[in-house]
This record gives C-alpha cells, structure tokens and sequence, in this order.
C-alpha cells in the first residue's frame, strides 16, 4: 500500500529533510532533463495517452500483488490479465508501435502469448512474501523513497529484492546499467542491518522462461526462452529426445502439436521428464563497488537538478534542462515509443524530429551526390524485435519465516 502525503511527512521529518526523491524522479532525469522539466517542475500534462507498456506492466504488477496478497486465486489470474487487456486493447486502443499498425499487432500478439502462459504456468514463490514494501535510503544528504516489488527471505537465509519486468530481457552490460533501483533497495536493506553477502538482488523477466534440458551427452543446458516461441525453440532437442525414446513413428505428429500448442505437456512423460521448466529470474552480483557506483551516481545526478532547478528560478529559461541532440539521439527508440510527451510538447525530440525530417528531404533530393551516404533518417522510429498450475497452499509454508526484518524498512 501507497503511504499517504503525511506519512511521507513523517518520512520527511525523521531524517530531517525537506523533499524526498525517487529512483524514478532520478532515473527521468537520467534519461531526459527536459522530460524532468515537464513533468516535476512545469507539471505539464502528457499528450500521448497511447503508449501500452506503462499500461501493461501496471497490469501484471496488479495482478501478482493481488495473488501474494490474497486477494485473488491463482486461477484468477488469467481472467484478471483478460480483462486488463481487453481495457488496453479493445477499448484504450492502446500501441506496442505507434507508428507502424503492422509491426504493432506482431509485437501485440507475442505480448499477449507471453503473459497467457505466464499466469497459467507461475510459479509461486515458495516463501512469505512482501508485495510493494516501502523502503526508505539515505545516499549523501538525500533521502529516496520507493516501493519494492517482491521482497521475501529464502531458506538460507538471503533476502531477495525481485523486480518484475514484463520487458525484454537484459543481457550482459545491460544488466548492470539497468541495476540502479535494485542497488538503491539493497542499500536500504544494508543500512537496516542486513549485510550485503545476505541479499540477492534480480528480476524477474515475465515474459520468459528458464528452460533446464538434458542433451544426449548428458550435460544439461540451460536457456532463457520468450514464452511465446518455447515449442519451436525446443524443436531440435525435443526431436532427439523422441527419437532415442522410441517414438520415432510419431516424431511429427509430435512436434507439430508442440508448436501449435507451446506447450511441453503434449509430449510423452518420459520426454518431459527431460525438461524444467521455471520463471525466469535473473540475478546481478552484488557487490560493495556496484552500490558505491550507483551511490556517487544518485549524488552527483541529484547535485545536478538542484543546480539546475535553482538556475530556472531565477530566469525561466528551459534551457537549462535542454536535452542534448546526442542524448536525445541516444533515447531515440523511448521517445519514439515509451516517452509521453510528443516533441510538440518535448522541445529537444521535437526540435531532433525537424533536424531528421530536414536531412531526409535533402538525401532524397540529392541521392547520390556528393559523399558517400550509407543511411538515412526517418521520422518513424521502428521498434527493434526484442532479443501447469502450481498450487499455492502446497508450497506456501515450505518457509514459515516471519516478516519481522521488514519492521524497520517503515518508518
């Protein structure tokens, strides 16, 4: 649950500070100054209602707080993430593309395969869980408050701090340069007493799969799958599996019903057996130098805006939080398609789309003279092509851990 204005109040006033920040008020700066500038200071309203990821997320954070909570089954699930859906889609008319309506129902189609198969085959966290806890950390003079999606304690003793993401999966470097919120909470964490080789850190990417399967060597592989191509991306290794299990007379048949259905369950027993299957979490090392960065960077992002909020008092001049044509360059694809100003209201994209649309006449105008051009520029930016039922009551006490460490989180 959401704290009240005087609650955060209170929040306020134990640490002695006059404003509270949040990662998200941080990290949009991070992304755009101007964004910051409408949002947190001009309060400007956002004239692109259409964007459905903001929308579907919301959707699936709703439903697992709503499960871990009681409040609804876990059969309820898929009727809740239907009727989400159908508000979004049918009747918001909500986009996955803004600008491209084909693209749009290809990227609408796996979305919705996706999150069909995650609530009907979620596995529920073994542990007490804590939904959206509130916890508060104090880098420098700054105090920043937030929410954490699911926090629990495993049965040796770490604390998980889990966000769920129904976006693409982060690989590699990403990982760690979409780490910043988490790093914030396990700070928090720390700072209450748990020490940093006590807690895990990670997400949980809803719209995979981590799949275990056994090769005919005998090693077994895993793979991070999106949920919506597991039978085809299963294929090769199914095939194999069929045919040393002596089913080589049905091997099509097979396969066949594993793409049209994606699902394992179609297969012989002593084939599934080969395979397991569990939500996708995906965990970043914590370590006392990945904190320390974050840490410097709330610091010295934070004395950044409030340099600049002091120089817009004096003059009102939005230049002070004037995006970069290369940052702007640089987050193109979320102005394009997560951003919800347009760049009638957001001056820098507006004024990147012009300069665009200016170099696109030109190079047709001109095509092939002068140097050599290898690309050019549109205004539409393409969205890129991203990279059975579980019981709750069989698997809720397999840890009857209290919640007692979650006490000094809030205030």
């Amino acid at each position: 649950m959401r704290l009240s204005k005087e609650e955060l109040e209170k929040v306020k006033n134990k640490y002695g500070v006059k404003r509270l920040w949040s990662w998200s008020k941080v990290n949009t700066f991070m992304t755009s100054p101007y964004e910051y500038l409408l949002k947190y200071i001009l309060h400007t309203p956002e004239d692109r209602q259409d964007c459905i990821y903001t929308t579907t997320g919301t959707i699936a954070h709703d439903i697992l707080e709503k499960l871990y909570t009681k409040q609804i089954q876990y059969e309820d699930m898929d009727e809740e993430f239907e009727d989400g859906w159908s508000l979004a889609v049918d009747v918001s008319d909500l986009k996955f593309d803004r600008n491209d309506e084909e693209h749009n129902k290809k990227l609408a189609d796996k979305y919705y395969d996706d999150l069909k198969h995650f609530y009907k085959h979620h596995t529920p966290i073994p542990y007490k869980v804590a939904v959206e806890q509130f916890i508060t950390t104090k880098i420098g003079d700054s105090v920043l408050q937030g929410y954490i999606d699911i926090a629990f304690k495993d049965n040796e003793g770490y604390y998980n701090i889990i966000d769920n993401k129904t976006s693409s999966i982060y690989k590699g470097k990403s990982l760690e340069e979409k780490s910043g919120q988490l790093c914030i909470y396990a700070e928090g964490i720390m700072q209450k007493g748990i020490p940093i080789n006590k807690i895990k850190i990670g997400f949980n990417f809803l719209k995979y799969v981590t799949v275990q399967y056994q090769q005919a060597n005998g090693s077994v592989k895993e793979r991070n799958i999106e949920r919506f191509e597991i039978g085809d991306k299963l294929q090769s290794n199914v095939k194999m599996w069929l045919k040393k299990l002596g089913y080589e007379d049905k091997v099509d048949e097979y396969l066949k019903d594993l793409v049209d259905y994606n699902d394992l369950d179609v297969l012989p027993k002593d084939v599934q057996a080969k395979y397991k299957v569990t939500d996708c979490y995906v965990f970043i090392p914590l370590t006392q130098e990945l904190i320390d960065k974050w840490n410097n960077t709330i610091i010295t992002t934070i004395k950044d805006i409030e340099l600049r909020e002091e120089d817009y008092k004096k003059d009102q001049n939005d230049k002070w939080f004037w995006d970069t044509e290369e940052s702007v360059k640089k987050e193109s694809y979320y102005f394009a398609t997560l951003c919800g100003y347009s760049g009638k209201i957001h001056k820098p994209y507006g004024q990147y789309l012009d300069k665009l649309e200016t170099e696109k006449e030109g190079f047709d105008l001109f095509r092939g003279i002068g140097n050599d051009v290898k690309e050019t520029c549109t205004t539409n930016v393409q969205v890129d092509k991203p990279k059975t039922q579980n019981n709750m009551d069989d698997t809720q006490n397999i840890m009857d851990d209290d919640l007692d460490w979650l006490n000094e989180i809030v205030i």
